[in-house]
């Protein structure tokens, strides 16, 4: 059991995701044998989320070591009087808070970055994006490129052979159908 009063599980931790890392870390900001263990954790993955994350591990260290990062203020506070230091730890107090709703923030922007990153279309039925070559989870940035792509490569007016032109013609058409299907069942 950990000073903080926790039963912790390093080999179960060890097997989060890096996003889910950093928030147990950013929670357990007090506790700094824990934020060593998640950080030495994050060094030993190479994605770049995980690099991100150990940096911010790494800031919660060393603001544990500077005794919560505001040492500026607590020198100023010993040469103030009272009531100038209420006024500072009130502003202490909101930058504790507006640290922390950054930290958020930046959490939430990671997971909106992460699921922008993996964002794609919902499955079709019947197989329509198959037939023109794309997986079920394509982007629609992909299909609409490979819209493009059937119709470079496949318009009629490319062809001046007419057995040519006519397979052409009957391949422009068809992919023309499945994307419109694609498009409206999106």
């Amino acid at each position: 059991m950990s000073s903080t009063g926790y039963d912790i599980d390093r080999r179960s931790i060890g097997n989060w995701p890096s996003g889910r890392l950093l928030e147990f870390a950013e929670g357990h900001a007090d506790d700094r044998e824990l934020l060593e263990f998640i950080h030495g954790e994050l060094g030993r993955r190479d994605a770049s989320i995980a690099a991100s994350a150990a940096r911010r591990v790494s800031e919660l260290i060393e603001r544990g070591r500077n005794g919560g990062g505001h040492a500026a203020l607590d020198n100023a506070a010993d040469a103030i009087s009272t009531d100038g230091r209420e006024q500072i730890a009130a502003l202490k107090a909101r930058l504790d808070q507006a640290e922390r709703r950054i930290r958020e923030a930046e959490t939430r922007a990671s997971a909106a970055e992460r699921a922008l990153a993996t964002e794609a279309l919902p499955s079709r039925g019947g197989g329509l994006l198959r037939r023109v070559h794309l997986a079920e989870t394509a982007p629609t940035w992909l299909v609409d490129a490979a819209r493009r792509a059937f119709r470079l490569r496949f318009h009629p007016d490319r062809f001046a052979d007419p057995v040519m032109k006519m397979r052409a013609e009957e391949t422009f058409k068809e992919a023309e159908e499945i994307f419109r299907q694609i498009a409206t069942s999106g």
